[in-house]
């Protein structure tokens, strides 16, 4: 964290910095849980109204997570990921989904930006951006 903040703050000052953030790629993934927020017992709602009763399924109601990366220039489709997400599946996202839009959108030029997930950060997936020559953004 305090990288980044150094990073951003440095940005600030830069008279290229336009066309530094205009060459990173920022991804993220995010899972829904099909029968609600994981944890939450209570909800928000109209007073003026009855109030809503859930039923919840004992292993709650499955989920789905989905990945996506974008951009100034565009944006990646929306993945649907299958399962709990290893490294090598997170490779293969990257090299299927990311790298087909990067290399389109700005050739080798870019920076990539994601967050600092065990499976982002792992020997299998810092080794494949250094394979691929890909400047991760920390």
């Amino acid at each position: 964290m305090k990288t980044r903040k150094e990073w951003a703050s440095a940005m600030l000052v830069r008279k290229d910095a336009g066309s530094i953030w205009d060459s990173i790629i920022f991804s993220d993934e995010k899972k829904w849980n099909l029968d609600g927020p994981d944890g939450f017992q209570h909800y928000w709602r109209d007073l003026r109204k009855e109030p809503r009763h859930t039923k919840r399924r004992q292993v709650g109601g499955g989920s789905v997570m989905v990945w996506a990366a974008f951009s100034a220039r565009g944006k990646t489709p929306l993945i649907v990921l299958t399962g709990r997400q290893n490294s090598d599946d997170y490779v293969y996202t990257v090299s299927e989904f990311l790298l087909p839009f990067a290399h389109l959108t700005y050739g080798t030029d870019f920076i990539y930006q994601q967050d600092n997930a065990s499976i982002h950060v792992s020997k299998r997936s810092t080794g494949f951006f250094s394979e691929q020559d890909i400047s991760v953004l920390n």
